[in-house]
Parts: structure tokens; C-alpha cells; sequence
């Protein structure tokens, strides 16, 4: 099959913003079994029969003959294609009505909520917008129309040849300043995360319930509805600071919005945790050594063939209110999330929750950039009951640590305490520029048998 490139955009544009419920037929059935091609007496660890994926994996369990044999073609079929035994349902879709709001795009995680054995709240992560396919689509699919030829004629007459603009320094009666306002805000809003009510109905299928509960969270939450996000911990004092060295957005600890919303974790009191991760695509990700952030002119809005950034500088986003991890109640309609700033601000992949009666809160964390580090944060106070939604307080005070590894295997936890000593890897420690990370496991490499060599 022949696909170009764009093309390929457009047909996982179409489905890939879309939120589907499995419904696991068969998985009870505990039965190791043996891919097709396997030499027998080689069991598969999986308890169905894995679909065949474009490439080889380690798991087909296939030798190189029979690599060749099996991947010398491959269909591809604009589907999600699940293992024999499992089916899917879409419960939502991009401009779906979600509340007062709309589904958003490009779906990362889901934590389903269960308020009894056939209903529950389904939490979704909306990463980022993929710019081709959302520009193509986006009048077909809102209905409405968006000014992306002005726009992209506006870069393309800036004197320094590159194609943004600092539209948070023009003036506010400034044309293309309005236009890349409207396509900015209309960007975020299908970012950031929603919350949709669903049930199973008795045929076994999955429906929208459209409870009052429904609700989107977007990167623009607060900017005109007042639906701000909070904070919590060490970064609130910075938050409100009204001097400073940096750029200050004068909207003290409120938050306008979530974007970047990548992985994330479901607590055992029925919390939701998304993680913000590439916030700075969208606005300067450098602080000041106070914590404030640098001016949002540093982040530009730009259009390139593929991408638009800086979508929060002509809202005038402040960069040190992103990179954190937010928590959501999907159960409390006027929750629209906080964030716990002793959780650490970086590009955060997912969560890891460690939760024992009589012992602190544990979150484990990394940090999604090269030669990025892996965190976790320890709470001051104990769990006296892990299901009791008064654990979120214990995210408001404790410790974060980063890990340090060393080459053969041992490591520390760092407290990252403002005394704690600076003791970087010098450049001859670091390969590549990644951090080496703790010999694995080494597993015996195949035997290869070898050709003989003729002289000539």
C-alpha cells in the first residue's frame, strides 16, 4: 500500500481524537497460547492471540526466516484492530458537546472512575493538535470557519523571514492580533482533559449518560468563564508575588488551563492525575531565579508545514504555571483541577502512586526530555485511609527527590532542598548527551553460525 505523508495525517486525524470503551470478551479465559509460527513448546506470555503488527516484535517469538515469511507485506486498514476476542465502542469524538464545551483532540490517557458495577466517569487526556489535519478538518467537523490564510500571509511578510510573530507585543486593535487570538484559543480549548458520564447498558454496550458532571478542562479554562485551575505547594508563594524579576501575569494563584496533558495516574480515593509534558512548545519554559517566568514574547506564535507554537503568547500565559501534574475529582461538577506544585515542574510522562495505611504518600514521576530525570515526592503526613479524598491534602506538603543513577546499578534519592549540593555529571560521564542509566539485565545474544571465509 502507497500512502504519502499528509495523507497518512488525515486518516489518523480522523479517529485518532476519539475515546473508546473495550469490551473484554474472552479475557477471563486464562490460556497461554502459541503464535502462529512459533516452534511448538514455546509459550507464549500473553492469554490471547496477539494481531500482527507492522514490524517484528521479540514477543512473535519468530526466527529470521520466518520474519521474512511473515513481514514481507503488511495491510493497513484505518480501523482500530484489536485481538480475537476483543471489540471497542466510540463514545466520543473531536467537537462531540462535553458540558458547556466540546470533546477535544488527540486523546493520550483514560481513567475510568466506576460509581457502581455499570457506571462511572471517563476521564480523558487531550494532548496537543496535530496542525494539518486540525486545519483541514476544523470547518467540517466545528462548523464553523477560522482566518488560517491571513495568518499564515501575516508570517510569511515578517522582515525576519521566519515565519511568528511576538502577537502578545502588538497592539490590541491590531487585525492579525485578534485572528491569532481566535485560532490560539480555539487550539487550547481542544487541549487539556474532559470528564464524560457513561454507563453499560443490559445489551452489554457503553452510552453517554450526560450528567451534570460533564465537563471540559481546557487550556483555557478561567480565560473568560472564570473556571480557573488552583494551586498548591511551594510554587503558590511565587505565583503571588506582585514584584519580581520576571514576567508576572497579575492573576495571583489562579491558573488559566491545562495543555500538554500527556499520561497521567488514578488515585485509590477516585482522583484523577494528568501530567503536563510538552508545555514549551506553547510558551517559554526558562524561569527567572525567583520563579517567575520570562516574558512571553520568548515563545512566539509560529506556523510552520507541519506545527504552530506558542499558542499561549498572545493570551500572555505565564510559562512557570505549566509542567506541573493536576489533580481532577470527576465526581464534583465545580472541580476544574489543581495543581500540586511539590509534584515538581517538569515535562512529567505519567504518575506512579504508592498509597499504604500508616505510611506517607509516595509519587513516583519522569520527566519526558533527553537526558530527563526520574522524580518522586514523599508526603510529611500518613495515610490513615487509602480510599478517603482527604489524601489529596497530603500533596500539599512533603519532600520531591530526583534519582541518581550509577553505572553499575546502585543509586540515590536526592532531596531537592534549596541546600542541597549541586553535583552535575561532567561531560565525560554523559554519553550522547543522556545520562547513563543502571546496567540491565544482560541477556546471552544468539548464536550465529559462521560462513566459512575462502581465500581467493
Amino acid at each position: 500500500m502507497s500512502i504519502k505523508r499528509r495523507e497518512f495525517l488525515l486518516l489518523i486525524g480522523g479517529s485518532a481524537s476519539a475515546a473508546a470503551l473495550g469490551s473484554l470478551v474472552g479475557c477471563e479465559r486464562k490460556v497461554a497460547v502459541t503464535p502462529q509460527g512459533v516452534t511448538p513448546g514455546t509459550q507464549s506470555a500473553f492469554t490471547f492471540q496477539p494481531i500482527k503488527g507492522p514490524i517484528p516484535l521479540l514477543t512473535d517469538g519468530f526466527k529470521s526466516e520466518q520474519q521474512q515469511q511473515n513481514y514481507n507485506t503488511y495491510e493497513v486498514v484505518d480501523d482500530l484492530v484489536l485481538p480475537s476476542g476483543f471489540q471497542y465502542q466510540v463514545i466520543a469524538s473531536w467537537g462531540d458537546k462535553v458540558g458547556d464545551s466540546r470533546f477535544g483532540y488527540n486523546n493520550d490517557y483514560l481513567s475510568f472512575i466506576p460509581i457502581s458495577d455499570t457506571e462511572g466517569y471517563l476521564s480523558v487526556n487531550f494532548e496537543y493538535i496535530s496542525a494539518i489535519p486540525w486545519m483541514q478538518t476544523y470547518e467540517q467537523v466545528i462548523g464553523k470557519s477560522l482566518p488560517f490564510k491571513e495568518i499564515i500571509q501575516a508570517l510569511k511578510k515578517q522582515a525576519s523571514g521566519k515565519n511568528e510573530i511576538n502577537a502578545f507585543a502588538l497592539d490590541d486593535e491590531d487585525p492579525i492580533k485578534a485572528q491569532i487570538r481566535l485560532l490560539c484559543t480555539e487550539g487550547l480549548l481542544d487541549q487539556g482533559l474532559g470528564i464524560i458520564s457513561v454507563r453499560k447498558t443490559a445489551d452489554g454496550k457503553w452510552e453517554r449518560t450526560n450528567s451534570p458532571a460533564d465537563r471540559r478542562i481546557s487550556g483555557i479554562s478561567g480565560l473568560s468563564d472564570g473556571k480557573y485551575l488552583k494551586a498548591t505547594g511551594p510554587a503558590v508563594t511565587v505565583f503571588r508575588k506582585k514584584q519580581a524579576q520576571g514576567y508576572i501575569d497579575k492573576l495571583g494563584d489562579r491558573i488559566i488551563g491545562t495543555f500538554g496533558n500527556c499520561a497521567g495516574g488514578t488515585t485509590p480515593w477516585g482522583t484523577v492525575l494528568s501530567a503536563e509534558e510538552n508545555f514549551q512548545a506553547q510558551l517559554p519554559e526558562p524561569v527567572y531565579a525567583d520563579g517567575t517566568s520570562f516574558d512571553p514574547g520568548k515563545r512566539p506564535f509560529a506556523l510552520d508545514d507541519e506545527e504552530f507554537y506558542g499558542q499561549g503568547n498572545v493570551l500572555g500565559l505565564a510559562g512557570n504555571k505549566y509542567g506541573w501534574i493536576v489533580e481532577v475529582d470527576p465526581a464534583n461538577p465545580q472541580d476544574y483541577g489543581t495543581k500540586h506544585t511539590w509534584l515538581g515542574r517538569y515535562r512529567h510522562e505519567a504518575v506512579g502512586i504508592r498509597v499504604e495505611t500508616g505510611k506517607p504518600l509516595a509519587f513516583y514521576s519522569g520527566c519526558d526530555r533527553r537526558g530527563g530525570h526520574i522524580y518522586k515526592f514523599v508526603s510529611s503526613k500518613t495515610i490513615s485511609n487509602p480510599k478517603d479524598k482527604a489524601n489529596s491534602q497530603l500533596l500539599q506538603q512533603g519532600m520531591l527527590y530526583a534519582a541518581k543513577f550509577n553505572p553499575d546499578g546502585t543509586g540515590r534519592w536526592i532531596p531537592l532542598k534549596s541546600d542541597t549540593p549541586i553535583d552535575p555529571d561532567i561531560p565525560s560521564n554523559i554519553a550522547g548527551n543522556l545520562i547513563r542509566l543502571p546496567k540491565g539485565p544482560v541477556t546471552p545474544s544468539p548464536k550465529i553460525p559462521k560462513s566459512p571465509i575462502k581465500s581467493p
